[in-house]
């Protein structure tokens, strides 16, 4: 079984962190899952218009836009697409909770981060 996620942020640090909870996740189920990051809002729709994704996990402000963008363009592309907002700021993710499946606040334990993919990937 092949999932594909699209992680969305502009700090290396937290992409970084987020592929290895991903792998590692991977590695524990027995799934094979593709890895795509990007760092703005224009690199993801690039992206989201190549490829279609099983699940986006989204930083939701970024330097040129907002995360809810992103969101909407994964959902336009493919309704089955589950999107998942990871903020600092809860109040962004409650205006916008319709196009998201899923909250996670920043910051993020590997664990909770697991068992949400996990729900969006139907693992």
């Amino acid at each position: 079984m092949l999932k594909r996620v699209l992680i969305v942020d502009d700090i290396d640090f937290i992409l970084e962190f987020e592929r290895k909870i991903i792998e590692t996740l991977g590695q524990e189920l027995s799934v094979q899952i593709d890895i795509d990051s990007a760092n703005s809002v224009k690199e993801s729709l690039i992206k989201i218009s190549k490829t279609t994704y099983d699940a986006v996990i989204i930083d939701m402000n970024l330097p040129d836009g907002s995360g809810v963008t992103i969101a909407k363009a994964a959902r336009e592309k493919n309704e089955d697409t589950h999107t998942a907002a990871l903020t600092i700021a809860s109040d962004t993710y409650e205006e916008n909770s319709k196009y998201f499946d899923a909250f996670l606040k920043k910051p993020i334990t590997p664990n909770t981060y697991k068992m949400t993919l996990t729900k969006l990937l139907y693992l």
